[in-house]
């Protein structure tokens, strides 16, 4: 029987953390934006979640530079625990503009949402969960080749945004109302953002090579 050395080990449960995290702060994104659509203030119990991928994203950054220090890894594991670190910090974000979107209506107060009618935010949301998840499943699979795939999901959100925006700046609605969709569609293209990161970091750690898609 062959025994796992302590550093596959440490990496394996960083591995366990990062998709934790990854799951709070995508359920997380996914209440805030259809809380948004309701008009209902969820900020507290998003704000909760939102702290709680942060402090996980301290506990990656600290274990791996204990593995780093203790065990002096070889380049290809060096390479994985880079991209961890810098993969926790992406999810973080992922819980911070869950808390970004739930709190528009906190600081706003009540706002009347918009009929659709032109506007295609829902279909950028349904956009940027995929992104989301495309990229979770990277974290789990490791399978870089995937990011060819994210990458044009990610691109459709970015032509969405701006579309979006367009239609925003011309809608003769409640001021309040424009605001909270400005700021929410703007918080799906970082969203979405973090995902192509996400992609890129599997995709250095798997073959020690760096790769831009964004």
């Amino acid at each position: 029987m062959t025994m796992s050395r302590p550093l596959d080990v440490g990496i394996s449960q960083i591995k366990t953390l990062l998709i934790k995290m990854g799951k709070l702060s995508r359920n997380a994104t996914k209440y805030a934006l259809d809380h948004f659509f309701k008009g209902e203030n969820v900020y507290t119990q998003v704000r909760a979640w939102s702290n709680t991928v942060q402090l996980m994203a301290e506990e990656v950054e600290d274990r791996a530079t204990e593995l780093i220090a203790l065990h002096q890894p070889m380049a290809g594991d060096l390479r994985t625990l880079k991209a961890y670190i810098k993969i926790a910090y992406d999810l973080e974000r992922y819980g911070r503009y869950a808390m970004d979107v739930s709190e528009i209506q906190y600081r706003l107060g009540e706002w009347k949402p918009l009929e659709e009618n032109g506007l295609r935010v829902k279909e950028l949301v349904e956009k940027t969960i995929q992104v989301m998840d495309m990229s979770l499943t990277m974290i789990e699979t490791m399978d870089e080749k995937m990011i060819f795939d994210l990458s044009k999901v990610e691109t459709e959100t970015d032509d969405l945004y701006f579309e979006n925006m367009r239609r925003l700046s011309e809608c003769k609605g409640d001021p309040k109302t424009v605001v909270a969709y400005m700021l929410t569609i703007r918080y799906l293209e970082r969203l979405a953002d973090h995902g192509s990161y996400i992609a890129e970091s599997i995709s250095y750690a798997a073959t020690g090579k760096r790769i831009s898609i964004r």
